[in-house]
C-alpha cells in the first residue's frame, strides 16, 4: 500500500469468519474479522487509514470459498464460466493486489492464498422428494470502477460503471445437475455526478457533453456484449422532464439515443419505476413482463446437465426488478431441472427465492449507500434509512472510499501519482501497484515523447453574434467557421 511516506506492506490474515453454505465440495465464509500484520516491523504511519481499511474487510461483504479436498470453487466465476474452465475473473476478485508481492518473490501461495470478493451470497437448502437442491443467489460487485454513493458515479474512460453487480440466481442438484440466470446492474454508462451536500433529491450534474461520454459509453456496450453476449436493456429511470427527476430523465434521454447509435439491435425497455410503482405498488411490473416475454422466450438461463451447456441472458436493473425477473425465470429453472415439479415445491422454492432476494438488496446497498435498499414498502423504514443515508453520504464515505482505493490501487485516488500515471500510461495500466506507477512515471521521458499540438477554442458565439434570429440562418453549421469553405474547396477540386 502506497501512503504518501512510502510503500507499507501488511499480511492481512482471516481471524473470523462465518460459513453461507455449501456448493458440491466448496463452502462458502463470510469474513467478519480480519488481522493486519505489518512485514517491516510496527507501523504507525497513516494508521487511520489501514484502520478504515480493516473496517472494510470487517464489514461483512467480504467472502471466499474452501474446500478440504479437492481446489475450491472459484468465488469470482459464474457457474457457465466454471464449466468453461474460464481463469479467474479479475473484475471480482478484490484482493489480487495483496497477491502480487508473494507472486513476484515466485512463492507458492496457491494453497493458503485466498481469492475474495465483495458482494452477497445467500444460500439455502430445498428438499423436492427425494431430492435435494441448493437454492443460491450470488452477487459479485466489480472492483473496476467500486465506491462510495456519491463519490463514484457514471462510467469512466474505460466504459466501467459504478458499482456494477452481477448477480447469479442458482439452483444446484445434487446430481452435479444446475441451472443459473445472470442479471447486473450498475450506474447509468454516461460521464455523470451528484455533487454537493446531499439531502432529499439530489441533483444530476453532467461532467461531460455528450459527445465526450459516447465513446465511454461505447466501450461499455461492447464490453456486455463480449462478457455477457445476448444482453438486454430495462431502463428503470423517471421519464418526467419536470421537477425533481429532471436528471433522471435528461440521462435515460441521453442514454437511450447513444444506445441506439450504436447498438440499436440492443432491446432497451423503458420502465418509469419510481412512478409505475409509486407507494410500493408492485403489482405494476406486469406490465413489464409483457415487454420481457418475447426475451424470455429466447434467451433465458443457462442449465448444467450432463455436462451440456445451454444459454445465458444478461440485464440491468434495480433490486425489485430483479426480484421480479428471477421469479418468473425460477418456473424456467425447475422445469428444466425437473420437469414433474409439484407445485408444493414451487411454492417452496418461490418462498425461499423471495427472502433471498431481499437479503441481497439489502446487503448490496449496504456496500455503497450505508444502509440497506429502499423498497417503498414502509414510510417509517424508507425514512429511517433515507435519513441514515444523509449522515452516511455527506460525513462518512469520504474515508470509506479511501479504503476502496487502498485495497484496489495500493493508495488513495488522490495521491498525484495516480493523477500522473493516468496522463502519461495506458488506461488499464492504472490498476498496477503504487509503487509500480512511481517507478515508471519517473522515467516517463524513457519512453516518451513530446509533440506540439495545437488546439482552438471558440465560445458559443463563435461566428460573431450575428443572425441568432434569421429564419435563414437557424440550421447553418459551425463547419465554415472551423474548417476551410467547403464551396471553395469543391470548386477548387472541379
Amino acid at each position: 500500500m502506497y501512503l504518501g511516506d512510502g510503500p507499507l506492506q501488511y499480511l492481512v490474515l482471516v481471524t473470523g469468519c462465518v460459513s453461507v453454505g455449501k456448493i458440491g465440495e466448496s463452502e462458502v465464509f463470510r469474513i467478519n474479522q480480519t488481522t493486519f500484520v505489518p512485514l517491516k516491523g510496527p507501523q504507525t504511519v497513516e494508521e487511520e487509514r489501514v484502520t478504515e481499511l480493516r473496517k472494510l474487510f470487517n464489514s461483512g461483504t467480504f467472502y471466499f470459498l474452501w474446500s478440504s479436498g479437492e481446489d475450491p470453487i472459484d468465488a469470482t466465476l459464474c457457474t457457465q464460466k466454471l464449466q468453461q474452465n474460464r481463469g479467474t475473473d479479475n473484475r471480482f476478485f478484490w484482493n489480487r493486489l495483496l497477491h502480487l508481492p508473494l507472486q513476484h518473490y515466485g512463492i507458492d501461495c496457491s494453497h493458503w492464498l485466498l481469492r475474495v470478493t465483495c458482494g452477497s451470497v445467500e444460500i439455502r437448502t430445498v428438499y423436492a422428494g427425494h431430492r435435494q437442491f441448493k437454492a443460491a443467489i450470488f452477487s459479485r460487485l466489480s472492483c473496476e470502477r467500486a465506491g462510495t454513493r456519491f463519490n463514484v458515479r457514471g462510467v469512466n474512460d474505460e466504459g466501467h460503471v459504478a458499482n456494477f453487480v452481477e448477480t447469479e440466481q442458482l439452483i444446484y442438484g445434487d446430481q452435479g445437475d444446475a441451472s443459473s440466470f445472470l442479471q447486473t446492474r450498475g450506474s447509468v454508462p454516461l460521464f455523470w455526478e451528484q455533487p454537493g451536500v446531499q439531502v432529499g433529491s439530489h441533483k444530476v450534474r453532467f461532467s461531460r457533453g455528450p459527445e465526450a461520454s459516447s465513446p465511454a459509453l461505447e466501450r461499455h456496450l461492447k464490453l456486455m456484449q463480449e462478457r455477457y453476449h445476448d444482453t438486454a436493456i430495462v431502463n428503470l429511470l423517471g421519464l418526467n422532464m419536470v421537477g425533481a427527476k429532471e436528471g433522471e430523465a435528461s440521462l435515460s434521454q441521453l442514454f437511450q439515443a447513444d444506445q441506439k447509435r450504436y447498438y440499436e439491435s440492443m432491446p432497451h425497455i423503458m420502465f418509469d419505476y419510481h412512478q409505475e410503482c409509486k407507494g410500493g405498488n408492485l403489482q405494476n411490473l406486469a406490465k413489464l413482463k409483457q415487454s420481457l416475454q418475447p426475451i424470455f422466450e429466447r434467451h433465458s438461463l443457462f442449465l448444467l446437465k450432463n455436462q451440456q451447456v445451454l444459454f445465458e441472458y444478461c440485464y440491468k436493473l434495480v433490486i425489485s426488478v430483479q426480484t421480479f425477473i428471477g421469479l418468473e425465470i425460477l418456473a424456467l429453472q425447475l422445469e428444466a431441472l425437473e420437469p414433474q415439479t409439484k407445485p408444493q415445491t414451487w411454492t417452496r422454492f418461490e418462498e425461499v427465492f423471495r427472502a433471498m432476494w431481499v437479503n441481497n438488496g439489502n446487503e448490496i446497498s449496504k456496500i455503497y449507500a450505508g444502509t440497506g435498499a429502499i423498497q417503498g414498502g414502509s414510510k417509517i423504514m424508507d425514512g429511517a434509512r433515507s435519513a441514515a443515508r444523509t449522515i452516511q453520504n455527506n460525513l462518512l464515505d469520504s474515508s470509506k472510499q479511501e479504503a476502496f482505493d487502498l485495497l484496489i490501487h495500493g493508495g488513495t485516488g488522490n495521491e498525484f501519482i495516480f493523477d500522473l500515471a493516468r496522463s502519461l500510461l495506458p488506461p488499464h495500466w492504472s490498476v498496477l501497484p503504487a509503487d509500480i506507477l512511481h517507478g515508471l512515471c519517473s522515467r516517463y521521458a524513457e519512453f516518451t515523447q513530446p509533440l506540439p499540438i495545437r488546439i482552438a477554442v471558440g465560445t458559443y458565439n463563435v461566428n460573431g453574434g450575428h443572425h441568432f434570429r434569421s429564419v435563414v440562418y437557424k440550421d447553418s453549421t459551425l463547419a465554415d467557421w472551423l474548417l476551410d469553405s467547403p464551396h471553395q474547396d469543391s470548386a477548387a477540386a472541379r
